[in-house]
C-alpha cells in the first residue's frame, strides 16, 4: 500500500511538471504572437498609388529599354524573360521604375514591389497574393510588354533618356540602386552620335563630361546589349566604360542578348 501511495505521489508531480510546462509554452506563444501583432501594428502604411511604405523604398531597380533600333523575336523574348527574372529577385519594397528611350520625352511608370505573400498570423495570404498580382504584377507586366514593343525611331538620345529617366524616379539614390539599360549602345542625337564618328574623345571635347550629373553615383548597372554589327564596336565600348565610370557606377554588369 505504500508503494502504491508513493507511486501517485510521484505522477502527481510528473503531471504538474508536465502542466507547468504546457503554461510556459502557451505563454511563450501568446507572447510571440502579440509580439508580431505590436510589430505589425508598427510597420509603416503603404502609399495607395505608388504601394511604396511611408519611410520610402528599400531600393532601385530602374529599367531603361530601347527598341529605337530593329530587335529579333528572339532578343525579344530573351529581354523580357531576363526583365521578368530581375523583377522576380527584387526584394520586396523596391521601387521598381520602367522607361523607354524616345526622342520625346517618356512617361516613367514607378511602382514599389509589394510582398507577394505573408504569414496566417499576420495577414490573409489570398489577398497578400490577390494584392501583388493585380495592383503590381499586372501593371509592370503590361508596362514592360508595352515598352518592348514600342516602334522604332530615327535617332537613339540613350544618354539624355538615360538621365532624364533617374532624375524622374522619386528617392533615386536613396539605398541600394540597380540600372538595367536594355539597349545596343549605339547613341545617335544631336548631342552626340557614333555614326557621325563621335567617340569620348570627341565627347570630351565638345563639353559633355562637364555636364555629367553623376546620377549613377553607387549604382550596380547591368546591360541587355542587343549586338550591332554596323556600329564602331571600339568607340562604342570605350565610350560607355568611360561614361559609366564617370558617373560613378560602382559595377556593370553586361549581357550580349543575340539572335543566332
Amino acid at each position: 500500500m505504500a508503494r502504491r501511495r508513493r507511486s501517485r505521489r510521484q505522477g502527481g508531480a510528473g503531471r504538474t511538471v508536465l502542466g507547468a510546462g504546457l503554461i510556459v509554452l502557451a505563454l511563450a506563444g501568446f507572447g510571440g504572437l502579440g509580439w508580431l501583432l505590436w510589430d505589425r501594428a508598427q510597420a509603416p502604411g503603404l502609399d495607395a498609388a505608388s504601394l511604396c511604405p511611408e519611410d520610402g523604398p528599400v531600393g532601385h531597380l530602374a529599367i531603361l529599354i530601347d527598341t529605337t533600333d530593329p530587335i529579333s523575336p528572339t532578343q525579344l523574348a530573351r529581354a523580357r524573360a531576363e526583365l521578368a527574372s530581375m523583377i522576380e529577385a527584387a526584394p520586396d519594397f523596391t521601387r521598381v521604375s520602367l522607361a523607354t528611350v524616345s526622342p520625346r520625352a517618356a512617361p516613367v511608370r514607378s511602382l514599389c514591389k509589394p510582398p507577394s505573400d505573408a504569414s496566417a498570423l499576420t495577414a490573409n495570404p489570398r489577398l497578400v497574393a490577390e494584392r501583388y498580382e493585380s495592383d503590381f504584377l499586372a501593371p509592370v507586366t503590361e508596362t514592360l510588354d508595352g515598352l518592348l514593343a514600342v516602334p522604332e525611331a530615327d535617332s537613339s538620345p540613350i544618354i539624355e533618356a538615360l538621365q532624364a529617366f533617374l532624375a524622374a524616379i522619386p528617392d533615386f539614390g536613396d539605398g541600394p540602386a540597380r540600372v538595367v539599360l536594355v539597349s545596343d549602345l549605339v547613341q545617335h542625337s544631336e548631342v552626340f552620335s557614333f555614326y557621325r564618328g563621335g567617340d569620348w574623345d570627341s565627347f570630351s571635347a565638345s563639353g559633355g563630361a562637364e555636364r555629367l550629373a553623376r546620377s549613377l553615383d553607387g549604382a550596380e548597372v547591368a546591360i541587355l546589349r542587343f549586338p550591332r554589327p554596323a556600329a564602331p564596336r571600339a568607340a562604342v565600348d570605350d565610350f560607355w566604360v568611360r561614361y559609366l565610370d564617370a558617373q560613378g557606377a560602382a559595377r556593370v554588369v553586361p549581357t550580349v542578348l543575340g539572335d543566332l
